[in-house]
């Protein structure tokens, strides 16, 4: 085991977020996994996604822990996932902008967002990137039938984009409901808001 906690991002850090990951990296030691944070900034995020994948490949990790640099989640958020044994597996969490829809999709075509979830572990056709388990060999596949993991489809950004072709390469991905993180958006209250 050897993981690369990877965190692309535009140009800031939501200290929620870096809160979040200083617990993640002590349970990590606590627990001994063998494990680096690999930040990459810039602003195309699907390059930086592309070239942390690569390096994950190239440098002998066996899986990613894929976090946006806006999202909440426990410290044993990689425990929980690692622990179902999948390429791909992810945990729940909304968009960050009204109306709060799932980042969870249960068909791309046409586009179908999970409603109600089940009670455990299920399989979904694609989901965001904001805080997702992948196995190093799926990268490795997705990168060798495509050429590159996560450059964005004409109507589907990276992270969908990636899920396509994971699924194309015989990757399942799915989703544990009962793991959540949350994702850190902005609202601006006025004086004059009724409540």
């Amino acid at each position: 085991m050897k993981l690369m906690v990877a965190i692309p991002t535009l140009d800031y850090i939501h200290f929620e977020f870096a809160r979040c990951l200083v617990g993640l990296t002590r349970q990590l030691e606590r627990d001994g996994v063998d494990f680096d944070v690999c930040f990459l900034g810039g602003t195309l995020v699907y390059n930086g996604r592309d070239t942390l994948a690569a390096n994950a490949v190239n440098e002998k990790y066996t899986h990613v822990l894929w976090l946006d640099a806006d999202m909440m989640f426990n410290p044993d958020i990689f425990n929980r996932l690692y622990a179902h044994e999948k390429d791909i597996v992810t945990g729940v969490y909304h968009s960050r902008h009204a109306p709060y829809d799932s980042c969870i999709f249960t068909n791309l075509d046409p586009v179908e967002k999970v409603k109600d979830y089940p009670k455990e572990l299920f399989e979904i056709a694609g989901c965001g990137f904001g805080c997702i388990l992948t196995s190093t060999e799926a990268l490795r596949w997705v990168y060798r039938d495509n050429g590159n993991c996560f450059q964005p489809m004409l109507q589907f950004g990276e992270d969908i984009a990636f899920c396509i072709r994971a699924r194309e390469s015989g990757f399942k991905i799915y989703c544990d409901p009962e793991i959540q993180a949350g994702h850190i958006g902005h609202v601006t209250i006025f004086p004059d808001m009724k409540t």
